[in-house]
């Protein structure tokens, strides 16, 4: 049971790890495609989009064997905490208008901080 549980985690952790690149590289808005800060052509969004596809497709199976190291090393809970920040700086960095030091954007770092925290704690007391 232990291995079916970490290979799906490693499975759901590559695919989160390659959703939070993304998001760096592009976003989709209604007005069209921006990447490096600005609108994009229709052509070239195409060449960004193939490229990012190409690129982290090439890079699943080392991104694949991380997750596993990570799996193995990070506990669970930490892990959710890491990407709860991550979605957050994201979504911010992808909607200006949305500010990091906003009461809702601060309460929602501190609680991904607090999953870190508490992922270690656990797995420091049951050692």
């Amino acid at each position: 049971m232990a291995d079916f549980l970490t290979e799906e985690g490693t499975l759901i952790l590559t695919g989160m790890i390659i959703t939070f690149v993304t998001g760096f590289l592009y976003t989709t808005t209604t007005h069209g495609f921006k990447s490096g800060g600005k609108y994009r052509k229709k052509h070239e969004a195409v060449a960004i989009y193939l490229g990012a596809m190409g690129v982290l497709g090439l890079l699943t199976p080392v991104i694949n064997e991380l997750s596993k190291i990570i799996i193995k090393l990070v506990p669970i809970i930490s892990i959710f905490g890491v990407f709860v920040i991550g979605a957050n700086f994201i979504l911010h960095h992808n909607i200006k208008k949305w500010r990091h030091t906003s009461v809702q954007s601060l309460l929602i770092y501190f609680s991904g901080a607090f999953l870190v925290v508490l992922g270690y704690l656990i797995t420091s007391i049951t050692a």
